[in-house]
């Protein structure tokens, strides 16, 4: 329903029983009638049931003084369409060259001889056609439909009218919008005109090569909307197009050109096949391809054949062998570089402890504020602004704005977790993804995978699974690295990073367990470790991620019932 404005009316809808000729006293809630008003204006229409009462649908309006006046549900001075306009549910198919008409009508059926009436498609004006004071009104009609639209208005009476567009084109394909107002008051629908054409049969020029290869070219032209080519053989085998080209013509309608190469004598006849998907139609010619232009093979033939798929098998194995080994030298180049830059991040260690005014309320932070675990339960915590109260993550306390940083957090055998930094002024209210463009410079362990938490999420192959993982961070270089500090191999390295404004560390649990997180004193170089085992014992492992969908974690009975709200939340980084 739409309205239009008035600025000296304020209307008032209104549903009341009608007796002795009179209106119902009824105005909307806070609105009273102006002393000096002049008596309410009607407009609507009368019901009347089985048993002989009546009511009146429609509006009464109050010419009153200018504003102040009460809020209402609709502003004031805003007039509400009586009627609605109602078009095809369905698109309306036209074929090329036909004419077609696109109706619409109004409920109830009122009559639309004194209304405007206007069919446009991407503007009001100019439009496809309009009906006004009786009569088509050709100044506001579109170019391109001057003499091939007029209205039919047999009955009109009832409210039920169309327009015609004689000669259908191609590009009158598309959608419409029929508009009908009475007054102030209008509606609109939308209608969907599909077009299409069936085109000239397909024409095939066969054309012989000198290897003996015959090349079929299928062409066809006056087709929409674009078709699509098939090559079938007397079998009904179907075969792809070597080439295809369809190309538009001034009134829109496609032209195709097909191309195949035939080398296999026993094809026999041959059809080119094109299709017009909308209509569910297609013409098809068919060729015959004689035997004599087939080229048979001599023993010579044979012999060439055979030594040029030994030399293909012997090329693609020592291509195969090279490219292994230099894969395996790569790996091995990559672990001793990535030993170098270990030792190298070693000499920045610092000392990081955990924030707990940044930690959601599920995760339970030890007294020395070096160990984290996720519980099942919410403990009751001030709400802070720094508080996470969506992703289970907690940061460190220490904010780093220049200079070369590292640290080491020891995960043990945990199924899942979540390290890395981040900016000081990240969103830690709702489910904002954990990527670089929300500020986050993460890796992670979820369902037996290590990934990169870039916006696709990167795998990560690892050859050893790490117990304790290194990180670095040098922040004028835009350099964040992770290392595996079980044999000090390199993890990960996000590339082209700039970083801007202070970064913490950062730390995230999926699921409940024994097993905290824990930030370690720096050793001396890549060794095993022990994991902390005094944490408190639960009675079960509750996964957390919203990327919980993944069968091969190992825990159950998820938290996202209290920890996320009951709405679609955005997807798992």
């Amino acid at each position: 329903m739409k309205f239009l404005a008035e600025p000296s009316v304020t209307a008032s809808c209104c549903l009341g029983k009608i007796q002795d000729g009179s209106f119902p006293e009824l105005l909307p809630p806070g609105v009273s009638a102006h002393p000096s008003s002049p008596p309410p204006t009607q407009t609507g229409f009368r019901i009347r049931n089985s048993g002989g009462h009546s009511a009146f649908v429609g509006s009464l309006f109050y010419v009153s003084p200018p504003p102040p006046s009460p809020v209402l549900s609709n502003p004031p001075g805003f007039w509400a369409a009586h009627f609605d306009v109602i078009g095809p549910q369905k698109p309306i198919l036209a074929m090329v060259g036909e004419d077609v008409e696109l109706p619409c009508h109004l409920s109830p059926n009122v009559s639309a001889e004194h209304m405007e009436l206007r069919w446009f498609r991407q503007k009001v004006s100019p439009a496809v056609l309009v009906y006004l004071e009786g009569q088509e009104q050709e100044v506001e009609q579109m170019a391109e439909y001057h003499g091939r639209a007029s209205l039919v208005d047999r009955d009109i009476h009832t409210g039920r009218v169309a327009v015609r567009i004689h000669g259908v084109k191609a590009s009158d394909n598309g959608e419409y919008r029929c508009f009908f107002r009475e007054n102030q008051s209008y509606e609109e629908a939308a209608l969907h005109l599909k077009v299409a054409a069936l085109g000239s049969e397909p024409h095939v020029h066969m054309e012989v090569h000198k290897s003996g290869e015959i090349q079929l070219k299928c062409t066809s032209v006056g087709w929409y909307p674009e078709p699509q080519v098939q090559w079938r053989t007397s079998k009904g085998d179907r075969f792809p197009s070597m080439s295809e080209a369809r190309t538009p013509d001034k009134e829109g309608l496609f032209s195709v050109a097909a191309s195949v190469i035939i080398r296999d004598a026993s094809l026999g006849n041959v059809s080119c096949c094109i299709q017009n998907l909308l209509l569910g139609q297609e013409k098809e010619m068919e060729i015959s391809i004689p035997a004599p232009f087939l080229p048979r093979l001599t023993p010579w033939m044979v012999a060439v054949i055979v030594l040029m798929m030994a030399l293909g098998l012997f090329t693609i194995g020592s291509t195969f062998f090279t490219l292994r080994l230099y894969r395996e030298r790569s790996r091995l180049r990559k672990e001793e570089f990535s030993s170098r830059d270990w030792k190298k991040a070693t000499l920045h260690a610092v000392d990081v402890t955990l924030d707990a005014d940044t930690a959601h309320p599920h995760l339970f932070l030890y007294e020395d504020s070096k160990s984290v675990r996720l519980e099942d339960s919410r403990q009751k915590l001030i709400e802070k602004p720094e508080r996470f109260d969506s992703w289970p993550c907690v940061l460190g306390r220490e904010a780093f704005t220049s200079g070369r940083h590292y640290w080491e957090v020891e995960v043990g055998d945990r199924t899942d977790w979540a390290i890395g930094v981040c900016r000081e002024n990240v969103m830690k209210k709702g489910f904002d993804p954990l990527t670089p463009e929300n500020g986050f410079w993460a890796v992670e362990l979820y369902g037996n995978g290590y990934w990169a938490l870039t916006p696709r999420r990167t795998p990560l192959p690892l050859a050893r699974p790490p117990r304790r993982v290194g990180i670095f961070l040098d922040y004028e270089s835009g350099d964040i690295s992770f290392y595996n500090m079980m044999d000090g191999s390199l993890i990960y390295t996000f590339p082209n990073v700039s970083f801007s404004g202070a970064l913490r560390p950062f730390f995230c649990l999926w699921s409940c367990g024994k097993k905290p997180l824990t930030i370690c004193p720096i050793s001396e170089g890549p060794e095993g470790v022990t994991v902390i085992a005094d944490a408190k014992d639960l009675s079960k492992d509750i996964p957390l991620s919203p990327m919980a969908g993944d069968s091969t974690a190992g825990d159950t009975d998820t938290l996202h019932s209290k920890l996320i709200p009951p709405k679609p939340s955005q997807g798992a980084p």
